[in-house]
C-alpha cells in the first residue's frame, strides 16, 4: 500500500470522482486509480463499494451541514432561511456528486450521517423558534422548505430555469413567500 493513504483519503478520492464524473462512476477501481494504488489495497479502508458509498454519504452530509451552519451565522428570521437556502443550492451546484450521495444513502444509515442529519434538523428548528413555531410543527415546515429548495436546486441543475430573471432573487423570493405563508397560517390558527 502506498504510504499516506488513509480512510479519509479514500473518501476524498470518491468525492472528487462523484463531483467530476457522477455518482455512478464511483467504483473501487476508479478510486484506486485516483489514489495511485491497486484496488485490493482499498480493502484496508473500506469493506467494499457499498461501504465506501455509505462513508461518502456521511462525508457529504457533514459538509452540507457545515455550509448550512456557516450560512446561518449572524442572521435571524426570514433572512436566516434565505441565507441557508442559498448555501444549500450552492452546495448542490459545487458538489453534484456529493449531493447525490446524500440522497442515495441506504438504511441502515451510518451513525455520522444520522448525526449530521440531526444537526441540520436542529438548526432549522432553532431558526424557527423566534417565529413561534412549535417543535412538532417545525418538522413539517422544515420538510416543506427542504422540498422547495431541493426542487429549486434540481431544476437548476437540469437547466430548468431559462428565463432572464436572476436565480438568486427567485430563490430568495420563494423562501420569503414560503415563510410568509407559514406566518399567515399561524396567525389564522
Amino acid at each position: 500500500m502506498r504510504a499516506g493513504i488513509k480512510p479519509d483519503s479514500v473518501v476524498a478520492a470518491a468525492a472528487a470522482i462523484a463531483d467530476r464524473d457522477g455518482w455512478d462512476r464511483i467504483t473501487l477501481a476508479s478510486v484506486a486509480e485516483n489514489l495511485g494504488i491497486k484496488t485490493p489495497s482499498l480493502y484496508n479502508h473500506v469493506e467494499g463499494l457499498a461501504d465506501l458509498r455509505q462513508k461518502l454519504a456521511a462525508y457529504a452530509l457533514a459538509n452540507l451541514k457545515d455550509q448550512l451552519h456557516d450560512a446561518a451565522i449572524g442572521y435571524s428570521s426570514k433572512q436566516a432561511f434565505i441565507e441557508v437556502g442559498h448555501a444549500y443550492v450552492q452546495f448542490v451546484r459545487e458538489h453534484p456528486g456529493l449531493y447525490e450521495a446524500i440522497n442515495r444513502v441506504v438504511s441502515p444509515k451510518p451513525e455520522a450521517f444520522e448525526q449530521a442529519s440531526d444537526s441540520i434538523l436542529n438548526l432549522f428548528i432553532r431558526l424557527m423558534q423566534p417565529l413561534g413555531i412549535l417543535e412538532e410543527e417545525a418538522v413539517h415546515a422544515v420538510r416543506g422548505l427542504r422540498s422547495m429548495v431541493h426542487g429549486f436546486a434540481s431544476l437548476e441543475s437540469m437547466g430548468g430555469f431559462q428565463m432572464k430573471e436572476d436565480l438568486k432573487e427567485s430563490l430568495s423570493k420563494a423562501i420569503t413567500y414560503y415563510m410568509d405563508g407559514i406566518n399567515c397560517s399561524r396567525i389564522r390558527q
